[in-house]
C-alpha cells in the first residue's frame, strides 16, 4: 500500500474541514426538516439523524442543539412516560415558526439545489458527463 502524497493529505484535510463546517451549519436545519413531520424524542432524532446523513451526533451535542433550538422557538416537547422503563423523556416537535423557518430555508437558503446547471454538474447525476465529474473532484 502506497503512502498518501503531499497533496491527497491536503485534499482529505480540506475535505475533512468542508464536512465539519457542512454538517454544523446543516444539522439544524435537518433536525427541524425531520421534526416538522415527526415528533421524536432525543434517542429517535439522534438514530434519524445518522440513518439520514451518515453522520455521528453525540448526545451532549444532539442536546446543545435541541437546546438551541428550543431557544429560538424552532421547537418544542411534551414529557411521555417511556413504554419500557415508565421513565418521562422529552418528546420533540416542530412549532408553527419552526415549520415556517424550514421552509424558508428550503424555498430559499437551498435553492441553488434546484439549480440545473449546479446539478448537472454534480458527479452521479444524469446529466453530468465523465469531463464535468473529472473537473469537480
Amino acid at each position: 500500500m502506497s503512502r498518501p502524497t503531499q497533496e491527497q493529505e491536503l485534499a482529505e484535510e480540506i475535505v475533512a474541514r468542508w464536512t465539519e463546517s457542512h454538517k454544523k451549519s446543516m444539522l439544524t436545519f435537518i433536525a427541524l426538516i425531520g421534526l416538522t413531520h415527526q415528533s421524536m424524542w432525543s434517542k429517535q432524532l439522534e438514530t434519524w439523524l445518522h440513518e439520514v446523513t451518515g453522520w455521528e451526533v453525540t448526545e451532549r451535542g444532539l442536546h446543545r442543539l435541541l437546546q438551541r433550538m428550543n431557544n429560538l422557538n424552532l421547537i418544542d416537547h411534551r414529557t411521555q412516560a417511556s413504554a419500557k422503563s415508565g421513565a418521562d423523556r422529552k418528546v420533540y416537535s416542530a412549532t408553527e415558526f419552526g415549520r415556517s423557518v424550514a421552509s424558508m430555508i428550503t424555498t430559499s437558503g437551498l435553492s441553488y439545489l434546484q439549480s440545473p446547471q449546479l446539478v448537472a454538474l454534480l458527479p452521479g447525476t444524469p446529466h453530468c458527463t465523465a469531463s464535468q465529474a473529472q473537473q469537480t473532484q
